[in-house]
């Protein structure tokens, strides 16, 4: 049995007939950026998270980057993030001119929220949460602490589409809140893209014009802004596969709960931490495993295809050590990515093929 971690091609499938017959009338129209499709995915995703202010951009990255920029953080100061996440967002950081500052995980594999203090100096501005894997940070606590020091929030989103915090979607928050719309998302377009939600209405308006250039009406421009803009297409698929979103997520929860009581005790499964409300979404289902190169050799020869996000932490890489010092103490992290592996949970997998998973992974550990 054939069991593969991606299955990006059945989700466009579902839309194919609709897709085809929609694009003839946009491509036709000759309206291909901040049209009809993209006010109306903005209004979806506005309905869909409860929230008040939604931007469609380019994609998760430049999200992050915008949202950075519209705080109008001092150059050079200091942002607080994990090294367990993808790069993009300890590069957005440094694009914008300034430090990253990497603090420990807990048991989530989100950032500790006790290890956020005792990194905090003059020249921090802002926290960085990742909500990796679908899995919510304890945003009580962070909210509590950037209130106390009066350092601002930018919550990277890009795995946590319909995640919910206190029984509330994340992005439905006064934060900036950033998504990416990348194919292997829970919510995937057809290239890269993204979006930005808050119910702060100054960001929002500032982000708008930040996103078409610095344009805020024909051609007078406001400040210098970028080109970061969801284009028709993209946001024409997106409308389309949303309507496939809650029942996938309920999917992936299901499976997530067949791996949950039955892989073996020697596997730890994902840890839900102890805030109240939580609804972890599952973009990806991350184990931690003894002899994990083995335990992988012994997957693919199997034909289960498994991924490890992140086997190397960021700062790891040679380029991001000069921002380490004395006070990183990233043990957790350092641990984790040693035995980290994610298991193949897409929505298209039959309880047949997820039990074959179980099978074959607790006939290692026997």
């Amino acid at each position: 049995m054939k069991v593969s971690y991606y299955s990006i091609g059945k989700d466009f499938k579902r839309i194919e007939k609709s897709f085809f017959y929609k694009a003839k009338s946009l491509l036709y129209s000759g309206n291909y950026i901040l049209g009809k499709n993209l006010l109306n995915f903005e209004s979806n995703i506005k309905k869909l998270l409860k929230c008040k202010y939604v931007l469609g951009v380019a994609n998760g990255t430049d999200a992050l980057e915008l949202a950075l920029i519209a705080l109008n953080l001092p150059k050079g100061s200091e942002v607080i993030t994990t090294s367990n996440t993808f790069v993009s967002t300890v590069n957005s950081i440094i694009n914008v001119g300034c430090k990253p500052v990497f603090a420990d995980v807990d048991d989530t594999l989100n950032i500790d929220p006790n290890k956020i203090e005792s990194l905090i100096t003059s020249k921090t501005s802002a926290i960085i949460p990742v909500h990796l894997n679908g899995m919510p940070c304890c945003m009580l606590k962070i909210n509590e602490i950037a209130k106390k020091y009066k350092i601002k929030i930018v919550e990277d989103c890009a795995q946590s589409i319909l995640s919910k915090y206190n029984n509330k979607f994340i992005g439905n928050s006064n934060n900036i809140c950033c998504f990416s719309l990348h194919p292997t998302k829970n919510l995937g377009g057809i290239g890269d893209g993204g979006f930005i939600t808050t119910n702060n209405k100054l960001n929002y308006n500032r982000i708008k014009v930040l996103r078409n250039h610095g344009i805020f009406h024909r051609d007078k421009v406001k400040f210098a802004g970028r080109n970061s803009r969801l284009d028709e297409i993209n946001a024409l698929i997106l409308n389309l596969k949303i309507n496939y979103l809650k029942e996938d997520t309920e999917r992936k929860k299901n499976i997530a709960k067949i791996y949950s009581k039955n892989l073996s005790e020697e596997i730890l499964k994902p840890n839900l931490g102890c805030c109240k409300g939580i609804v972890h979404t599952y973009h990806r289902y991350v184990v931690r495993v003894k002899n994990r190169k083995k335990l992988i050799k012994y997957l693919k020869k199997n034909n289960i295809d498994v991924k490890v996000h992140y086997e190397t932490s960021l700062h790891k890489n040679k380029f991001l050590q000069k921002f380490l010092n004395k006070k990183n103490n990233l043990n957790m992290t350092n641990i984790f990515s040693r035995e980290i592996l994610s298991l193949p949970i897409n929505s298209f997998l039959s309880d047949k093929q997820i039990y074959y998973c179980i099978k074959i992974i607790n006939k290692f550990y026997q």
